[in-house]
């Protein structure tokens, strides 16, 4: 049996847990600035290159422009009171974290010396000790033992159909579109369907989202540009919003299920949630993708034609010579963003 290749990166999946076997991280950022240039926006407040972003095709919410880089997009030429609007999606916040040109706190502090408005701050809270199943959650929702502010809960499963077996299930409660949204997923499955690989041992891996908008947002944002160090913590705050929206419970016999006891789960989930405070996560790597893609798809095809051709590795160059030619400045992004992500490695390994 031949040595498999191994690509250069490794995103760790349980990475910077606390021993409650939970984690925190900012996972979404939304934010307009009324008076601030795209220029601006990305170096005095981002603190990143300017010229590592490129121009997108076209914009979005409701702007005409767009630049980006990896996952992070900053939106612009928009109606005159539109200003700039910056986006990270979960991924984006991932690769800011990497870049290590600014904390969230450092971030979020620069952001507010200007007329900033958050418009959405999502915080994920991932479970790898296993406090609830979600399938289990379902069912007692089913059996109304939640007690919640909340009118509905929206459950998909995805499922295999040649096989029938499950392939993750998701709990939404409340309105996208709502001042809060809470969302509650079996991130592992959420992985193994996008290609990635788990880190090894790995069983559980549960997340649960808490999606805030404008004044909820802001109120985040501020509590994390003063370090977690004033009258609350992200933890304390994603504790408060969970426990006021959603309540598990024991049944009991009195008709008022607002009566009812609280779940011990839930309250043991609640009480080391409240203990959190935010980590940094390794993002995904797109060029370790593109590697994982040719790993798993392409090497059959690239070992027949190796057979065909007795071994000649022309051909291979040849492939990469042609696809060399029709690279776009995205791509070519991405792998500048490898090289200087490789080095730093490298760096910090070294000190």
């Amino acid at each position: 049996m031949g040595n498999k290749v191994v690509p250069l990166y490794s995103n760790r999946g349980a990475q910077n847990t606390y021993k409650s076997g939970l984690r925190a991280c900012v996972d979404w950022v939304q934010a307009t600035f009324k008076n601030v240039e795209v220029s601006q926006l990305i170096t005095d407040i981002l603190k990143l290159d300017f010229d590592s972003f490129y121009e997108a095709e076209r914009g979005s919410l409701g702007y005409k422009k767009c630049k980006k880089y990896g996952h992070i997009s900053v939106f612009y030429d928009g109606k005159e009171d539109m200003g700039v609007h910056l986006q990270m999606t979960g991924q984006g916040c991932r690769e800011y974290e990497a870049l290590g040109k600014s904390t969230w706190k450092e971030l979020f502090f620069d952001s507010f010396c200007y007329n900033v408005n958050f418009t959405r701050l999502d915080i994920a809270i991932d479970d790898f000790e296993g406090y609830f199943k979600i399938s289990s959650l379902k069912r007692k929702i089913k059996d109304r033992l939640l007690v919640s502010k909340f009118k509905d809960a929206t459950n998909i499963e995805k499922v295999n159909i040649d096989t029938g077996e499950s392939k993750g299930e998701t709990i939404y409660y409340g309105s996208s579109q709502s001042r809060i949204q809470i969302r509650m997923y079996e991130k592992n499955f959420e992985r193994k369907n996008k290609g990635h690989e788990l880190e090894e041992g790995l069983k559980v891996w549960n997340r649960t989202e808490v999606q805030a908008r404008d004044e909820r947002a802001n109120k985040i944002a501020e509590i994390i540009m003063l370090n977690e160090e004033g009258s609350e913590t992200v933890g304390q705050v994603v504790a408060g919003i969970l426990k006021y929206y959603l309540r598990f419970t024991v049944k009991g016999k009195d008709s008022n299920r607002s009566r009812w006891k609280t779940a011990p789960f839930w309250d043991k989930f609640l009480g080391n949630v409240e203990a959190l405070r935010l980590t940094d996560v390794a993002p995904d790597r797109t060029v370790e993708k593109t590697f994982n893609w040719v790993s798993n798809q392409v090497a059959p095809s690239l070992a027949v034609l190796m057979e065909a051709y007795e071994g000649d590795m022309d051909i291979l160059k040849r492939f990469a010579l042609e696809g060399k030619e029709r690279l776009t400045d995205k791509e070519y992004k991405m792998i500048e963003a490898f090289k200087k992500e490789q080095k730093n490695s490298l760096s910090r390994d070294t000190e």
